[in-house]
């Protein structure tokens, strides 16, 4: 399979994928709905004007619970019938079903990635790639979720050349401890004991050095992976990777997302012969 129609044939699969993962991540919506809804009401206080303006106060259960099922019913129909309609109130759905329970109460945003990939698919239904250059707009799908990370690459090292151009005091990724001190702070400001086997790796400074500006390149050089099969697969593993470490080290709970990376950019075209033995034994024993 040539990448034009590995490339279509990778997003075909991943576009049922997200939909059952969807289902999967309204679950997980709602539990974290229900964790906040502990809190004291009066410390909700919305980031953004349009989660304001939604959501002036927090929502009750009902409510939310309502939006949720919607979105779960739109999610299911759209696994049998591809619609521009319905793919963008799922979108719309899952944006607001994020407003309550991100940027605010203190409580930080990581279900951006989700939200964007919903997005770039609306227009992108598998039933119309069939032309030889479609591939170009599954591109643009990877394109518009690994840009978020090359992003964050490239503004860490716009962080490192400030503060070396200013020659300021201030601790840089180029510095030994600086990834233990990230760790530190993290696990400081949560109030949890920073276990000892995390603490025994540290001890290991050039070798963080080195890999931290490994991962610093790799994510500001993520979004050329939307052109390239192979370093896409890469990437790919390289981002997983980089959530667990957040997972155990700065105590950033980006499962989800991580998750989101492994089904949306898969390479799934490693078992069309499988599938297309499977078929074929079908066809004869008929």
């Amino acid at each position: 399979m040539k990448y034009k129609e590995l490339t279509v044939f990778n997003y075909k699969i991943a576009y049922y994928i997200m939909r059952i993962f969807g289902l999967y991540w309204l679950l997980m919506q709602y539990l974290v709905f229900k964790r906040i809804s502990r809190w004291p009401k009066e410390i909700y206080e919305p980031f953004l004007d349009i989660q304001r303006f939604i959501f002036p106060e927090y929502p009750s259960e009902i409510l939310y619970v309502s939006i949720l099922i919607l979105c779960a019913v739109f999610l299911i129909i759209t696994l049998f019938r591809q619609n521009y309609f319905l793919n963008f109130l799922i979108f719309v759905l899952i944006a607001i079903i994020n407003f309550p329970i991100s940027l605010n109460f203190s409580v930080g945003h990581n279900n951006h990635l989700v939200i964007i990939g919903f997005f770039m698919a609306i227009f992108l239904l598998p039933k119309n790639l069939n032309k030889v250059n479609d591939f170009k707009w599954v591109q643009y799908f990877y394109l518009g979720i690994l840009t978020t990370y090359s992003l964050a690459g490239f503004s860490k090292f716009l962080g490192i050349a400030k503060n070396l151009i200013k020659g300021t005091e201030k601790i840089t990724w180029l510095d030994k401890n600086a990834a233990k001190i990230n760790t530190l702070d993290n696990y400081w400001m949560a109030d949890i004991k920073v276990p000892n086997w995390i603490l025994h790796l540290y001890t290991y400074e050039n070798f963080w050095v080195f890999i931290t500006l490994i991962g610093i390149i790799a994510q500001a050089s993520s979004f050329l992976a939307a052109f390239n099969r192979k370093y896409l697969t890469f990437i790919m593993i390289f981002l997983y990777v980089f959530h667990w470490y957040t997972d155990f080290f700065v105590l950033a709970d980006f499962q989800d997302a991580k998750n989101f990376v492994l089904i949306s950019l898969f390479p799934y075209h490693i078992f069309a012969p499988l599938l297309g033995s499977f078929k074929q034994k079908l066809e004869n024993n008929n």
